[in-house]
């Protein structure tokens, strides 16, 4: 199985590191899952969709890559699930992405949801989401740190970074307490792993959702559930199979 980060290894080991031993913890003895990053990622363009279009030919060609080497399924693991229903197009195994298993993992837990994202441009990322998915009458509004994901990073090492943003995200949370949510999580591979690796979420003033083993597992239990027969996706309507042509050109260009 594979757990595909959107980051880079080059500038973020801190958060590399810290993103694999979760992923191990998560995972438990005589389970493979393999990290992914990409080789190059737009670091200080997280959070734009723009962004995240010049990353998705990389993005699926990993995907692809690891499908090829025997994966049974495939996390994504960007709080904005992009390249999340394409891969659903192209490829057999399960595909899943962290806001929708987190969300629906949420949603079974309180009748209403709020969702913490680290840029600026993430709130209206995150009701596109919302929309997309169905869930608007049970999530609050979204609410951002205004803190760019480099900052984010550089807080795994340097408290002076991160003091600022443990209290951004304490207000954060008192607001979408205060609008309703029961719970919390974090639209963010980055900031949600930093909440967790500096323990954040003990003393939150609402429960905050783990993305890591929660992603983790799922990835796990559809794995398990295809082994047993359950189709990993309907190829009727949305996620049709793509043509062959499709596949063809991600096997044919390097990874």
């Amino acid at each position: 199985m594979t757990y595909q980060s959107f980051g880079q290894m080059s500038g973020m080991e801190a958060y590399q590191t810290f993103l694999r031993t979760e992923v191990a913890a998560a995972s438990g003895p005589g389970v493979e899952v393999e990290v992914r990053c990409l080789d190059h990622a737009l670091v200080g363009g997280k959070g734009f969709s723009s962004s995240e279009a010049l990353e998705l030919p990389a993005l699926l060609r990993s995907v692809a890559s690891a499908v090829a080497s025997g994966a049974e399924a495939v996390a994504i693991a960007n709080g904005f699930d992009p390249g999340l229903w394409q891969a659903r197009e192209v490829f057999n195994v399960p595909v899943l992405g962290l806001f929708e298993t987190v969300a629906f993992h949420g949603l079974r837990m309180g009748a209403r949801i709020g969702v913490l994202c680290s840029g600026r441009s993430g709130p209206a990322r995150i009701q596109e989401l919302v929309s997309r998915y169905g869930i608007e009458a049970r999530v609050a509004r979204p609410v951002a740190l205004g803190i760019g994901v480099p900052t984010v990073v550089s807080a795994f090492e340097d408290d002076q970074a991160y003091t600022p943003i443990a209290e951004a995200v304490d207000s954060a949370l008192g607001r979408l307490a205060a609008d309703g949510a029961e719970l919390a999580m974090i639209a963010s591979g980055a900031l949600g792993a930093l909440i967790r690796s500096r323990r954040l979420d003990e003393s939150a003033r609402i429960p905050v959702l783990s993305n890591i083993p929660i992603l983790v597992q799922g990835l796990l239990a559809a794995a398990a559930l295809s082994r047993l027969g359950v189709p990993a996706v309907s190829r009727v309507g949305r996620f049709a199979a793509a043509p062959d042509a499709v596949r063809e050109s991600l096997r044919a260009r390097p990874e």
